[in-house]
């Protein structure tokens, strides 16, 4: 595994140590609109699909897909499960959208649990869609950019990850050699491991897996059939928030909170490491919290167990726990006397929850039975509550007292969005498909993740990361020899501090030439961010008296409608929105 021994290097000449703020503008951008006519398919998460990973992966969803190949083509898809097209050449001419292609009719879109359908275009001819119940289609598009598209042909459909398993389409690529065509696509879904076989008593915890399934998919010539040639699986603790494949297919770049490990090729045996639920269930059998006065102690039992098989014994020093004939729970000295009497135990389907009261309230426990390390302790809210009543007189939303009394204290709520953190820490890694190792992993540390773009056609999308009070644009690419594969290669002033204050945010972007950055809401605003300009005269600060010879600019945008917006995009000229009955284009003129 590699260590995070390589930095993000910033390009200080992309930096503007003197840049004065954005100035409102109050000059209107031209907003046009069109019917969507047939609605959006919009799917919301199911009571099964809870998890943070779940969340992350498919909670905010953009409905609204750009066309790399063709900037002034979007599209999306109907509430009859059609692929329409709006290709937009003068804004004052707008076209209802066209459907392109037609899902085909099967059971899938009533499935409870199927997922939103995704898509993405590796190259000018070419798409790749999921159809969010378990389908991967590689459809012929001919030339998209076409005043009457023409219809999409499937060149390839299957279930890759297995029956009934529903997956999104992250990324795709497509390279020709030797009159071999071979298209790599990076799937992801999330599962629940299965429950262990063995007798141990297994995590109480949530045991979900983000899974990223890399198939690649190739056909000898233009008349044979495409057949899936290889797959590899990656997973993970955590969603990712940025996936892309080198160009090449060669790599893939992940973002995450944890470290994506390859588990499966299908052509190169993995030397598969001890995975982080064996190594859980092995150490860690048992979680505990803690109060005042109780110790509380969860184990999930093997199936089939009940309250006649458990063997429990309890003095006001030991403890003996197990399952008769079976397996110890928990045994030794208890790290605390408990009172013997007021101390339960209870059963809930697996769940075994065991309470010990504490002879003396008060003290507090660094584990349940001395030497024992096979549990995690988890803090409880009660207990929280009470550590910030003990420690109340150390912090305060009052003027402090006494000797510094006119010296305001610290406060908590001065804190925005973009000052909190993730518990563990996010990092950036190059994971090469054949050796099945990482070759570049970099920290990621206080730079918050805004948003992914993409730059150019053929590249893997570019991500936007907050450092300092900035947006800086980073662009993977292949390494040189020793080099790391992220540029820096623009940078938004402010940015970084102006979105934290935007707490309706819902999608960001911005331009592919970098002239403007874009925050949209949940409803009605769109605020775009214009890069410094040259004023045509000079202006002077009021305050500082300092001659300001550049200023860049903030335009509102706000729709005449409160219904959701569901997907949001950008180009050089453009900012294209969705909502359930229309699509809105926003002129965006040139400065």
């Amino acid at each position: 595994m590699a260590a995070c021994s390589e930095s993000l290097r910033v390009d200080r000449e992309k930096l503007d140590p003197s840049f004065d703020g954005y100035k409102l503008s109050l000059d209107p951008l031209p907003v046009y609109n069109v019917s969507t006519e047939s609605g959006v398919d919009e799917v919301k998460l199911h009571e099964n699909q809870y998890s943070l990973q779940h969340v992350k992966a498919f909670g905010i969803r953009n409905y609204l897909v750009t066309d790399q190949w063709n900037p002034h083509c979007v599209f999306y898809v109907d509430d009859q499960w059609k692929v329409k097209q709006m290709r937009v050449v003068l804004e004052t001419q707008l076209d209802s959208p066209k459907s392109v292609f037609q899902i085909p009719a099967t059971n899938h879109k009533s499935a409870s649990n199927r997922h939103f359908v995704s898509f993405h275009f590796p190259g000018p001819h070419w798409s790749v869609l999921a159809d969010g119940a378990g389908t991967l289609y590689i459809l012929e598009t001919n030339n998209r950019d076409e005043a009457t598209p023409p219809e999409w042909k499937i060149a390839f459909s299957e279930a890759v990850c297995g029956s009934e398993r529903p997956f999104v389409v992250l990324d795709s690529t497509v390279h020709t050699a030797d009159s071999k065509c071979t298209m790599d696509c990076l799937l992801i879904y999330i599962e629940e491991a299965k429950p262990d076989s063995s007798n141990e008593p297994q995590s109480p915890k949530s045991n979900f897996t983000s899974v990223i399934e890399w198939v690649t998919i190739t056909r000898q010539t233009d008349t044979e059939q495409f057949q899936v040639e290889r797959k590899r699986k990656l997973q993970s603790k955590a969603a990712p928030q940025y996936v892309a494949l080198e160009p090449s297919g060669e790599a893939v770049y992940i973002a995450a909170d944890s470290d994506y490990e390859m588990i499966e090729d299908s052509v190169k045996p993995v030397k598969v490491k001890e995975t982080t639920k064996n190594k859980y269930q092995k150490d860690t059998v048992y979680s505990w919290t803690q109060s005042v006065d109780d110790v509380t102690v969860t184990f999930i039992l093997p199936e089939g167990v009940g309250k006649a098989d458990i063997d429990y014994k309890l003095t006001s020093k030991d403890i003996n726990l197990g399952i008769k004939n079976l397996v110890m729970l928990l045994k030794g000295e208890l790290f605390n006397s408990v009172d013997v009497e007021a101390s339960t135990w209870t059963i809930e389907n697996r769940k075994f929850e065991l309470t010990l009261s504490k002879s003396e309230s008060g003290p507090f426990w660094s584990e349940v039975v001395r030497g024992d390390k096979r549990g995690e302790y988890v803090t409880d809210s009660d207990q929280a509550a009470e550590m910030y009543e003990r420690l109340s007189h150390l912090t305060s939303d009052q003027l402090s007292v006494g000797n510094d009394e006119m010296k305001p204290a610290y406060n908590s709520q001065e804190l925005e969005e973009c000052d909190a953190f993730p518990e563990d820490t996010s990092a950036m890694t190059r994971i090469d498909g054949n050796e099945h190792k990482i070759t570049n992993k970099v920290s990621l540390g206080s730079n918050q993740w805004l948003f992914n773009v993409a730059i150019e056609p053929g590249k893997a999308p570019a991500t936007c990361l907050r450092h300092d009070v900035d947006g800086l644009i980073w662009q993977p690419d292949k390494p040189d020899s020793g080099g790391s594969p992220w540029k820096h290669i623009a940078t938004f002033n402010a940015l970084g501090y102006v979105q934290a204050s935007k707490r309706d945010r819902k999608f960001a972007s911005c331009a592919p030439d970098f002239s403007y950055a874009a925050l949209c809401d949940c409803s009605r605003h769109v605020y775009v961010y214009r890069q410094c300009i040259p004023t045509q005269t000079p202006l002077r600060n009021r305050k500082t008296g300092k001659i300001i010879g550049q200023v860049a600019k903030q335009q509102l945008v706000t729709l005449e409608t409160n219904d959701s917006i569901l997907g949001f995009q950008t180009s050089n000229e453009r900012l294209y929105i969705l909502t359930r009955e229309k699509i809105y284009v926003v002129r965006i003129p040139k400065a």
